[in-house]
């Protein structure tokens, strides 16, 4: 089977997933990596210190267990809405559809059960999947306000001036689509770091 998709995957869905998944996303893409995201991160940290901003507010998490929450109707919807070759998204939607789990403990086996979310991993097309049901959280600002994403993991940095910082709107976002596309943030996983010069101005308070 793994060799199957991975035929699929060279010949139809390759190409075409280099237009499809956003450039924010920095994994399962070539020559993307943790670094090239951080140096995207620095980048955006020091352009605003130097410019207007006091601060830098860095807000990380992920989602928990989030290949495993994924619903296979909103995946379905997102396949459809490509431009992948219509045979193509047909088949995807069979290869995560239909599945059935069981569990093993001590020698004794559970009947199997219909699952309607996972992404399967450890396939060859689960990681574009994966990057396509996350594709489009996006910046709330994405004029003033920078949002990287790594898999389940997501950074937004966000500059805090003299007139205050929209770092809020990108939370409540990020929350909005969790809960539209039925997801759940971890928020044991959660942290906010604040960046700064010697600046003078009083820390804002944390979210």
């Amino acid at each position: 089977m793994r060799l199957f998709e991975r035929i699929i995957f060279q010949e139809e869905i390759r190409h075409p997933s280099k237009l499809i998944i956003d450039k924010n996303q920095y994994a399962y893409r070539e020559n993307s990596n943790t670094t090239a995201a951080l140096i995207r991160c620095q980048h955006h940290w020091l352009k605003w210190l130097d410019d207007k901003a006091n601060f830098i507010r860095v807000i990380s998490g992920d989602f928990s267990k989030a290949f495993d929450s994924v619903s296979h109707d909103i995946l379905t919807q997102k396949l459809k809405s490509t431009n992948l070759n219509p045979y193509i998204i047909n088949w995807l939607i069979n290869f995560i559809s239909c599945r059935k789990q069981r569990v093993t403990v001590d020698g004794t086996v559970t009947n199997f059960v219909n699952i309607n979310r996972e992404v399967p991993q450890g396939t060859v097309l689960g990681p574009f999947l994966f990057s396509l049901m996350v594709n489009d959280i996006e910046a709330k600002h994405p004029q003033t306000n920078n949002l990287v994403k790594f898999a389940d993991d997501l950074t937004v940095s966000v500059p805090v001036t003299s007139s205050g910082d929209s770092a809020l709107d990108e939370v409540t976002n990020i929350e909005s689509w969790a809960s539209n596309n039925r997801m759940k943030l971890n928020f044991k996983k959660t942290w906010e770091m604040l960046l700064c010069t010697r600046s003078p101005a009083i820390p804002p308070p944390p979210y």
